[in-house]
């Protein structure tokens, strides 16, 4: 009797499995176009797009081919298996413990769909913590459309969500695939799947268009920087098929993860993180690390928009090229129209600190800068982008900044007359000026009320409580009664530092902002400088100002330099050569000026100096000592060479052309195309170099016109 009770529950435990891996793999489509063909499968819990013109079929769980025999244990088979990985928290413990949940590893998940126009709606509550997300998924001609509406939220108990790993296994490849990831780190950075030296490190993730929290200014000199993040964009070649993915909603607040294999799982994957609650670290505990969570959430809609490339083995200039499609079929960009040859900040004055009183040390006055451009001029370089640099009360740094002029560099007849002299040689003269951070030592500004909050209710500044961000709306105010001022003296621009390299917001109860509410200040911002003067610049190169802002300094060249990058590329400049303007640091501040120029005719910067016209030793003992090599009579030969690469021969040709490609052909050697035809050598090596025919030498470079 027991043999046959026995036999009879085996057979209805085979059964129940049975029915549950064929549920588990039933494939329903959901919607179809000429090029993609899009699937629900895994109980609601996975899909498949089907590209029909490659033949190659995508899914959100692992399906790279290499991964065939790699042992995975059950906890991570149902990770890499899920749709989403939900993280939760729970607010009234005040731990700051987050519950990392991948769908299919919750017992108590419940899931449903509905078929929408071209696509599915997908709704998942997860009962363990009581928290419902609603994703939508359609296909939009050729790339699919991923959307998280604010309102399919749901959070019924004593936990609330932090964020969403979004298709976290759809960028993913073992370690013997052949392909690359391409992420926004600084320019561009990729990590190639074969490159073992990202095997265990620790994952990452980039906070689009910078950590507002880890900015160099609140930073002491033993903390590192938070990664420039530039874009909204990720990309993967795996085996020789490509994916992109674009944020075009809610990039201000969303993260892109990176995370390399390790001993637990032998998988790179990387993902687009959407974030409803930040956290800040709980200042009231000093003996451990504890965070803590916004108690009420980002009210925010997410898109993402993913590509699936064409070209067979895309490299990272195919996915540049695509979005830089985009880009312009969406009207973001559109072709340069200057033609300046370089780049010029005029250093003027910096405060000494002293026990009561401040000293001022100038470097330069208005007069002199008269001097440095027309010498300048008069050693053949034009259509100087020039800018006044450290002109405010106080001098550089006393920020918000603000008029009257500082009466150690001239008075508003010098400006005035600065001006003259910069429209007579074909110059623009802008003033830099910054009106998102403030001193503690400066006036016009409430320590408490004007500043940004973060939501554990204390204030954002930096350990000594020197800095202050300013809130959105106070640094408009700011920054509207200095354009009221600048604009009676003619100026053709202005440089507002700081504006594109993070987007803020401020928690205050009496002046609350969201990043996309202080995303909307600042392009406002430029807007109305735009009308007023003509030219907008900004340092950093955030690309949710292109449209608004026409030309960006202080873009970087490289990477953050984190273990798992392979290398870094110029994604950001291949997209954007000759749709906006762009200049790295300033050609004076490097250790090797020749080295410096080859990148800026690699990736096509404007040349950039920063120049004073006295000896910078008077600047030592201020907080500006990084300029320690300035002075235009040691340098302006070396300005004039500089701008003249590329002014004269087939440089000066290309200024408004878009790249085609760039390659790098070697470690020391590049190669990049114009749309013209132009191809430009580029050799970093202390021997010469030959290829297509064409003879580089050594650390220097070569344009052939067609």
């Amino acid at each position: 009797m027991k043999k046959t009770l026995l036999l009879v529950l085996l057979c209805l435990l085979f059964c129940v499995c049975a029915h549950s891996e064929e549920s588990g793999s039933e494939r329903l489509l959901v919607s179809e176009n000429e090029r993609l063909a899009l699937y629900l499968t895994g109980d609601n819990c996975q899909i498949d797009i089907e590209d029909k013109l490659t033949g190659k079929t995508w899914s959100s769980t692992m399906n790279d081919e290499t991964a065939e025999g790699l042992k995975i244990i059950p906890a991570q088979q149902k990770r890499i298996t899920s749709l989403l990985a939900v993280n939760c928290t729970n607010l009234e413990s005040g731990l700051g413990d987050v519950n990392n949940m991948a769908l299919m590893a919750e017992k108590d998940l419940t899931s449903s769909y509905e078929l929408i126009e071209n696509g599915v709606r997908l709704t998942y509550y997860l009962g363990t913590y009581q928290v419902g997300v609603t994703i939508d998924i359609l296909l939009d001609g050729a790339s699919l459309l991923v959307r998280m509406p604010y309102t399919g939220i749901v959070e019924d108990g004593d936990f609330s969500l932090v964020s969403v790993d979004v298709l976290p296994f759809l960028f993913s490849a073992t370690d013997t695939a052949q392909g690359f990831f391409l992420y926004p780190d600084g320019c561009g950075a990729i990590m190639e799947f074969t490159d073992f030296a990202h095997y265990r490190e620790p994952a990452k993730l980039y906070s689009v268009y910078g950590d507002y929290q880890r900015q160099p200014t609140l930073l002491d000199m033993f903390s590192q920087e938070a990664a420039d993040t530039l874009f909204p964009v990720f990309g993967m070649n795996r085996a020789g098929h490509g994916l992109m993915a674009i944020i075009e909603d809610g990039a201000e607040t969303a993260r892109i993860s990176v995370n390399s294999s390790n001993n637990i799982i032998g998988i790179n994957y990387l993902f687009a993180n959407f974030q409803y609650r930040r956290s800040f670290e709980d200042k009231r505990v000093t003996t451990r690390d504890i965070k803590v969570f916004d108690k009420e959430d980002i009210k925010v809609d997410y898109q993402m928009r993913i590509l699936f490339m064409e070209e067979d083995d895309p490299t990272y200039s195919t996915m540049a090229l695509t979005w830089r499609d985009y880009l312009l079929e969406k009207g973001v960009v559109r072709r340069v129209e200057t033609s300046p040859t370089v780049a010029i900040d005029l250093f003027m004055n910096a405060p000494e600190e002293g026990l009561i009183f401040d000293t001022p040390r100038t470097v330069t006055t208005l007069q002199q800068a008269r001097d440095i451009l027309t010498a300048l001029n008069s050693l053949g370089v034009e259509n100087i982008r020039a800018s006044v640099k450290g002109w405010t009360r106080g001098g550089y740094g006393k920020t918000p900044d603000r008029f009257p002029i500082n009466g150690a560099i001239g008075k508003d007849s010098d400006l005035k007359a600065l001006l003259d002299t910069a429209g007579e040689i074909g110059a623009t003269l802008s003033l830099t000026a910054n009106f998102m951070e403030a001193k503690a030592d400066q006036r016009g500004y409430s320590h408490r009320n004007d500043v940004v909050y973060t939501g554990n209710h204390t204030i954002l500044t930096d350990l000594d409580e020197t800095v202050f961000l300013l809130s959105p709306d106070v640094a408009k105010d700011k920054f509207d009664t200095f354009l009221s001022k600048a604009s009676t003296f003619a100026l053709g621009a202005v440089r507002l530092e700081r504006i594109g390299q993070y987007v803020g917001y401020n928690y205050a109860t009496n002046r609350y902002f969201t990043a996309a509410d202080a995303l909307n200040v600042y392009l406002a911002m430029l807007d109305e400088a735009k009308a007023a003067l003509g030219t907008v610049e900004t340092e950093g190169g955030n690309t949710c100002l292109l449209g608004h802002a026409d030309f960006f300094t202080r873009v970087p060249y490289e990477d953050a330099g984190y273990q798992f990058t392979t290398t870094s590329v110029p994604f950001y400049q291949i997209a954007l050569h000759g749709l906006v303007d762009y200049a790295g640091e300033p050609g004076n501040l490097s250790s090797d000026l020749e080295r410096e120029v080859l990148r800026w005719v690699e990736m096509g910067y404007t040349p950039y100096f920063e120049l004073t016209y006295d000896n910078t030793e008077e600047l030592m003992y201020t907080d500006y000592q990084s300029l320690f090599s300035a002075q235009y009579s040691a340098w302006q030969d070396r300005v004039a060479w500089a701008a003249k690469q590329f002014t004269e021969g087939p440089l000066a040709a290309l200024h408004d052309q878009m790249m085609t490609e760039h390659l790098r052909v070697s470690d020391t050697l590049i190669k990049v195309t114009y749309e013209n035809g132009t191809v430009v050598y580029v050799n970093y090596a202390s021997e010469p170099a030959s290829i297509d025919g064409v003879t580089v030498d050594a650390m220097g470079w070569t344009a052939v016109e067609n």
